[in-house]
């Protein structure tokens, strides 16, 4: 297979309810909550000049995106060979299916971070502890009893950065996927992402944020300076 591009498609995504993927429980603080989302250090910078610090915040990590996106697209070609076929041309296989021929994926998804716009935001105002809230919720017991229960979430309004990119080889039709992507991302809007999504959880608006493509040539000439 001779590769022919890479084709970066940059979104931004607005958390509309409260989103919880949940992360390490690791670290809990004492009256905190047992089920934190996850979390990872981000570099925070006032300025240029300035060597910056490590700061917690929370992330939406790829594999979530992609995974729900795949399961979102498959259930809607269900019975649909051909269209099945490009979905795992694209996303890859999934674990269960690993007997099978192995399928070069094209799909690259990036753990999406805050916008530099938000970062600043929630480490200069220190916003909900950083985006993020607790609920408190009731759990019924199989005995009729409540089991309270406290969720950590992403705020509503926090807005992410998502790089994806679509490797393209000879013979490929980079149209196919470029629609399917799409496809799976309006998906994803109308589905939820995360956890407890049946509870209102997980709404996010998606939006196209730029295009860019970058061919063979391209990575030459940065090779050869």
């Amino acid at each position: 297979m001779k590769f022919k591009k890479n084709i970066i498609l940059k979104w931004r995504i607005e958390i509309k309810t409260g989103l919880h993927i949940g992360g390490s429980k690791e670290g809990v603080k004492i009256g905190g909550t047992d089920n934190p989302v996850i979390k990872t250090y981000i570099k925070y910078k006032e300025n240029e000049n300035d060597e910056g610090v490590l700061i917690e915040m929370p992330y939406i990590p790829g594999s979530s995106i992609k995974g729900k996106m795949r399961h979102l697209l498959e259930s809607s070609y269900e019975g649909q060979n051909d269209k099945l076929n490009m979905i795992s041309k694209l996303f890859g296989r999934p674990a269960e299916e690993k007997e099978k021929e192995p399928i070069v994926t094209r799909l690259i998804v990036r753990d999406s971070y805050p916008t530099k716009e938000w970062i600043k935001k929630l480490v200069l105002e220190d916003v909900y502890e950083r985006g993020l809230e607790i609920k408190g919720e009731n759990k019924i017991e199989k005995d009729g009893s409540a089991n309270p229960r406290f969720i950590e979430r992403i705020i509503p309004g926090v807005e992410f950065d998502l790089e994806t990119i679509i490797t393209v080889y000879e013979g490929d039709d980079e149209n196919v996927f470029i629609d399917l992507l799409k496809e799976g991302m309006e998906l994803l809007k109308n589905s939820y992402l995360g956890g407890q999504g049946t509870r209102g959880y997980g709404k996010i608006e998606i939006k196209l944020d730029g295009k860019e493509e970058k061919l063979l040539e391209d990575y030459e000439k940065l090779i050869k300076g």
